[in-house]
């Protein structure tokens, strides 16, 4: 039997830190998600970025819509295969979300 989403991922990102009026340093919160994928190489390929910056990427990956979908920030890293990636995209659809990340 065929999967529809035979892998796994773990998205990561921190939010920016703050400073208090004392000038005391609170470090920022990390999210972690974890998502049930399908990870398709998707070599040479392009997306254009804010202000029309052309962003390269590696992988393409489809999941379902997750809880937290929403707060993914761009440039959040995405392990899986062992290592570590630069999210490109984040396209949150109706039933699915599709992200593209530089490998």
């Amino acid at each position: 039997m065929v999967k529809k989403y035979p892998h796994t991922a773990t998205i990561t990102w921190v939010d920016p830190g703050t400073r208090n009026t004392v000038g005391v340093w609170t470090p920022g919160t990390t999210h972690t998600i974890g998502i049930v994928c399908d990870i398709q190489e998707a070599s040479g390929q392009i997306a254009t970025g804010d202000g029309g910056a052309v962003l390269n990427y590696r992988y393409r990956i489809y999941a379902d819509r997750f809880s937290g979908v929403s707060t993914v920030p761009e440039k959040a890293k995405l392990s899986f295969f062992s290592s570590e990636h630069i999210m490109v995209h984040l396209l949150d659809y109706q039933k699915h979300v599709e992200i593209k990340c530089q490998g």
